[in-house]
């Protein structure tokens, strides 16, 4: 277990006025810098702090020492017998409240039926009840208890749910993800059925409690999968963008709000990948320069620094997230649209085999399908630096083409099943299968920036022998208020460090650079205050909660966008 703080130090006046003075005659006689809130948060550093004051033989602080103890023994004390106290009330007092509750839950249920009875006719009864029975699912077919024979299957008439939207999820993802959610409920026989006529439809079975169960996968882009929730064709939606404010609009009075939490589900991260040939020299590009070559005013390598060759532009099709995701991220930007040139392809596989062939080609697509493709590292602006996405940079979201990938979920009438089948999947062992797979897991991994050089010389200062995380804390738009990711992001956080106690955590807030930087600076501080609030809930202690203001901006500060991947929290670990 990660070392915490006693819940009462902070709220005990005379021990933080001892600890006060501790940490002056310590920094006096052991010629060292202590930190006040590492003694009052941290009780092993506070522990280890007190044993060497013993060593200087000074008798104040000797004596200080022990008075510090006696008062932590008195507080622990007093805590445990409150708590005994409560305890032996509440027993107390347990068995009279159950007796007057059961009575008075009887005479409610004896009355209710008298009034119900004498309203409804005389055979009423016995449909009500059976209707009721009949309109409540109660769990999930997979772990029902099934009466057929050994060996006499039957298949489900209708599937376990409907899973639509993104190919790029759809592909190879959410295939994979499905048969080991079937197997982890105890499944044989797991298999996926491609239909011949349309590859990008499957259907995923399972022989499990005496039936063939079945999910049907249809994957012909992210924006099918709000079509198909407003149209009642699917139970799921996969998308490789967040929904748009339109498509929330119209599926609002049907399914509810699908931004909030229990609706929106972050079930991975994937990087917009820029490829080329492996023989193109190019190795970098800014924002601007895609927009130029996708939007057809660069048509050849040579204005980039390349060969004389002219440029070829793919592009996935209309239909597709990772298409949405481009428009947004790269021609939106800069209000430019794709080149009438553009070779449109459905299938991202069949894209990057088509760039890697062609000399001059160049195209995007998600991580896992660069294949024999060449990456291009990608800069916000000429400014900013240029960062190649591998799955640490695309994990921290700090990739200026990082993308999240979502489920999404009707808030009314949602299906158990799915729901079911989303609690395994941001799981550990989910996570580790959307690694498996190519895309970058949320599980959480320890790693060094792309360029200590990046931050500023306090920062440098403070995490000159840490580590960073390879997770962000970001906000909803213009708010201190996390996002839908970041809120499962604190459990993730806060296991992570318990697991791997006594690592400490530093938290730095950072803003972007629009409006006044002393009020940027306030905003950033608030931030990562926020998450150090949330954290402590949750029995995690940070050491540092501080805000950098606009330092080490990851992107231009002129876009919305830009914006979004300045505000941001860093978590690193000492």
């Amino acid at each position: 277990m990660s070392p915490k703080a006693h819940k009462h130090l902070h709220y005990n006046v005379a021990l933080v006025d001892k600890v006060w003075n501790l940490k002056r005659l310590c920094e006096t006689h052991l010629k060292m810098h202590i930190p006040l809130n590492m003694v009052l948060k941290d009780e092993e550093y506070r522990a280890d702090l007190l044993e060497k004051a013993l060593t200087t033989e000074n008798e104040e602080l000797v004596a200080l020492v022990w008075e510090i103890r006696k008062m932590e023994d008195a507080i622990v004390a007093s805590t445990e017998d409150a708590e005994a106290q409560k305890q032996r009330k509440k027993s107390r007092n347990s068995f009279r409240i159950h007796v007057f509750n059961a009575a008075a839950f009887a005479l409610i249920i004896f009355m209710s039926g008298y009034l119900l009875r004498s309203f409804l006719p005389m055979d009423a009864g016995e449909v009500f009840l059976f209707k009721a029975v009949q309109n409540v699912t109660v769990e999930s077919r997979l772990k029902a208890k099934s009466g057929a024979a050994s060996g006499n299957l039957t298949k489900a008439d209708k599937p376990l749910f409907r899973l639509h939207g993104s190919n790029t999820i759809g592909e190879k993802l959410a295939p994979r993800l499905i048969e080991a959610y079937l197997m982890s409920q105890g499944a044989n026989n797991v298999h996926t059925d491609v239909n011949p006529a349309a590859p990008n439809e499957k259907i995923i079975s399972g022989e499990i409690n005496g039936h063939i169960e079945f999910i049907e996968l249809h994957a012909h882009g992210s924006g099918t999968a709000f079509s198909g929730l407003l149209k009642d064709e699917t139970d799921m939606g996969m998308s490789s963008r967040p929904i748009k404010d339109k498509e929330r609009e119209e599926l609002l009075p049907k399914t509810g709000d699908l931004t909030l939490p229990g609706s929106e589900h972050v079930l991975g991260l994937d990087g917009l990948a820029i490829i080329t040939s492996p023989s193109n020299a190019v190795s970098s590009l800014s924002i601007d320069q895609l927009v130029g070559i996708f939007s057809g005013e660069i048509t050849n390598w040579s204005q980039l620094g390349g060969k004389d060759l002219p440029i070829k532009i793919y592009a996935r099709d209309d239909k597709s997230g990772t298409w949405d995701s481009f428009k947004a991220l790269v021609l939106d930007s800069r209000k430019a649209k794709l080149s009438e040139s553009a070779v449109r392809v459905e299938s991202s596989s069949e894209l990057s085999d088509s760039v890697a062939r062609e000399a001059g080609a160049i195209g995007f697509i998600g991580l896992p399908y660069v294949r024999h493709a060449k990456l291009i590292a990608i800069s916000s602006s000429d400014k900013n630096k240029a960062i190649m996405p591998t799955h640490f940079t695309v994990g921290t979201e700090d990739y200026p083409l990082a993308r999240r990938l979502f489920f999404y979920t009707p808030q009314v009438n949602p299906n158990i099943e799915a729901q079911e089948f989303i609690h395994f999947v941001v799981t550990e062992r989910g996570q580790s299968i959307v690694e498996d797979v190519g895309f970058v897991s949320q599980n959480i991994k320890l790693g060094k920036p792309f360029d200590n050089d990046f931050y500023p010389t306090d920062m440098r200062e403070l995490t000159a022998r840490s580590e960073r995380l390879s997770i962000n804390f970001r906000f909803k738009s213009g708010s201190d208020e996390l996002d839908t990711k970041s809120l499962n992001d604190l459990d993730r956080v806060a296991r992570y460090v318990e697991v791997n106690a006594p690592k400490r955590v530093q938290l730095f807030g950072f803003s972007d650079s629009e409006g006044d930087a002393g009020k940027g600076k306030e905003l950033s501080e608030r931030r990562a205050k926020v998450v150090e609030q949330q954290l402590i809930q949750r029995g995690i202690y940070p050491l540092v909660a501080k805000g950098m203001g606009d330092a080490a901006p990851l992107a231009a500060s002129n876009t919305e966008e830009g914006k979004n991947i300045n505000r941001r929290v860093e978590v690193w670990i000492l």
